[in-house]
């Protein structure tokens, strides 16, 4: 049945909506809320209800819900600024990224002996991209300079689209069982590239144009008051599916197309982008349930003290060793590069890229590699939405935030 599920999200969206103004500055985030929900209420708890669900189909409302969720981010960032200060997203994508890829698989390989060298890789991919959803608190916060924000938001709009080509690589290489279908590195290297490009020009033609025609429709009055806000969740969805039939990333279009439908929609952009984040924040909650009551009880007999460790290196170190020497260069304080290495939170994007990887069935310690993925996503839960409020507040008040949210900083 899938009535009792409904009934107690359904009381978890208004019981932590009564509370919501007190609750989002305190330690107690939305999505820690409803993944523990998940877990009491589950099989893993009380077992009000057993939900069984198709991974097709979860996997498909996840893309959705963060296609929505990145094209909403990125409409409110403001893309001027974002040009004439990029350094700290172009460092932590193109240099702090792979290094985290490569520091994950190392300690991966180190720590899980039974894995193949592939597998974890794997792992330590699937773990690479961050969710700002689950640090709304930091990327929204007033005590954190808006050049800090951006860059964080920045870091998790693209490295979603940026890591998933590696995903698909590793669960290529480590399903074994069909060697005749393995492929070099330049055939990876120009799907990555194509990923990218693509989905970025797709983004950018979709958000830009139809941004332009409703901010123009808009004007006119055109727009009846009842689909001011569709408008803009039909333009996400274009550009999330508009990348995947031609082999594009959607991930990647949606928040490019959400960069220049804020450009150019100025006037809506607004309202219109509230809207799409209150709807993605819906669908995230609703995931982060089904993490807690469906996936998380399932993985639960393979949790052991090592993958314990490993999540835990994974929040910490693998995160903010490579995130720090990317900054370097900037001169940036040391408190400011370890808050942006501290708040990159593992959530949708690895439950997602997970379900991808899990269509390879025959991959000889899929359970293993499921244990470590979702350890580590739901410490994420706990210890980013606990911190982000706190952590953001006291990181406002330190002389590192007044220098390093300047706009002047040396190269």
């Amino acid at each position: 049945m899938i009535t009792e599920p409904l009934i107690v999200i359904a009381l978890c969206i208004v019981f932590y909506g009564a509370f919501s103004a007190w609750l989002s500055k305190s330690v107690v985030s939305a999505p820690m809320v409803f993944v523990l929900a998940g877990l009491v209420t589950g099989s893993a708890g009380l077992g009000i209800f057993e939900v069984d669900i198709d991974n097709h189909v979860l996997e498909g409302f996840g893309e959705l819900t963060l296609g929505l969720i990145l094209f909403a981010d990125a409409a409110s960032t403001n893309s001027q600024k974002l040009i004439r200060e990029n350094r700290i997203p172009k460092r932590l994508l193109l240099i702090s990224l792979p290094l985290t890829i490569l520091l994950g698989a190392f300690i991966a390989v180190v720590l899980f002996p039974n894995l193949s060298w592939q597998e974890a890789a794997l792992v330590a991919a699937i773990l690479a991209p961050t969710d700002a959803a689950l640090g709304y608190a930091v990327v929204t916060s007033g005590y954190v300079p808006e050049r800090i924000r951006q860059g964080i938001l920045v870091e998790s709009g693209f490295n979603d689209g940026l890591a998933l080509p590696a995903v698909l690589l590793f669960a290529a290489l480590a399903f074994s069982s069909m060697p005749g279908e393995a492929r070099g590195v330049g055939y990876w290297v120009g799907f990555t590239l194509k990923q990218i490009a693509v989905g970025a020009f797709v983004g950018a033609v979709i958000g830009g144009a139809l941004g332009k025609f409703v901010h123009y429709a808009d004007g006119k009055k055109w727009i009846a008051q009842p689909f001011r806000n569709l408008t803009c969740i039909g333009v996400a969805i274009l550009a999330l599916l508009g990348a995947h039939i031609v082999d594009g990333n959607g991930f990647i279009a949606a928040f490019v197309g959400g960069l220049f439908f804020g450009s150019f929609c100025s006037r809506r952009a607004g309202s219109l982008t509230n809207f799409v984040e209150e709807e993605g924040q819906l669908f995230s909650l609703i995931i982060f349930f089904i993490f807690g009551a469906v996936l998380l009880p399932a993985a639960l007999s393979h949790f052991t003290a090592v993958c314990i460790l490993y999540a835990v290196l994974s929040l910490t170190f693998i995160r903010m060793a490579p995130t720090v020497i990317s900054l370097l260069d900037l001169n940036l304080k040391l408190p400011s590069a370890l808050f942006i290495g501290w708040f990159g939170p593992r959530g949708l994007a690895s439950i997602l890229f997970l379900m991808i990887a899990v269509e390879h069935e025959e991959m000889g310690r899929l359970t293993e590699i499921e244990a470590v993925v979702y350890v580590t996503v739901f410490l994420s839960v706990i210890l980013h939405g606990a911190t982000a409020s706190p952590f953001s507040r006291r990181y406002g008040k330190t002389d590192a935030a007044k220098i390093d949210g300047g706009e002047q900083v040396a190269a």
